[in-house]
């Protein structure tokens, strides 16, 4: 019995030591948002995501079943419900960011974050823009290389659907995403 339960012993931490450990990470980012039709230039932000954790997989699966068996509010709530894994500060405020997930690719990494509450309604200003209500999270993605640079999307203000190739669609309040560029502290 202790030979088995060393073996196991061992071969559980070499899958945990085996596994990606960039979390605590800081990156800075760029938004830069286009007007439409491009007329005018493009207004810039920086922000800074700090993450000191990812999602653990249990928290990870409360917020896909949510959305599976009760659609946004199940989502919403899962999401709500879960710890805080880092934030976002955005023009001086801070937004906590309750999932964050990270695959590996070829070429280095995808991430994946969502704030708990919206960043910015881009368009709510202009006349007879549609309304906010609904659209109470943000999501965003980067595919960074090896190098800690990249670059990707935020949807500042979207609602979470079921749906798609990957079982979750993003409904964005924004006619075009917010786009990224982003470099990993210290790299």
């Amino acid at each position: 019995m202790t030979a088995l339960f060393t073996s196991l012993s061992t071969a559980v931490l070499a899958i945990v030591l085996s596994a990606p450990q960039t979390a605590p990470e800081t990156f800075d980012l760029v938004g830069s948002l286009t007007a439409k039709g491009g007329t005018t230039g493009a207004i810039t932000v920086p922000m800074i995501l700090q993450l000191d954790r990812l999602t653990p997989e249990f928290e990870r699966t409360k917020m896909t079943d949510g959305l599976k068996y009760g659609g946004y509010p199940g989502f919403l709530k899962a999401l709500r419900e879960a710890p805080s894994v880092g934030t976002l500060e955005v023009a001086g405020e801070k937004f906590n960011v309750r999932w964050a997930r990270e695959v590996p690719t070829a070429t280095g990494r995808t991430l994946t974050f969502v704030t708990d509450q919206p960043v910015f309604f881009a368009g709510s200003g202009r006349r007879g823009a549609k309304p906010t209500a609904g659209y109470e999270v943000a999501v965003a993605q980067l595919a960074l290389g090896k190098n800690g640079r990249g670059d990707g999307t935020l949807a500042a203000a979207a609602r979470v659907k079921p749906g798609g190739e990957t079982g979750v669609r993003i409904d964005s309040y924004a006619e075009t995403p917010i786009a990224l560029t982003a470099t990993v502290r210290g790299k």
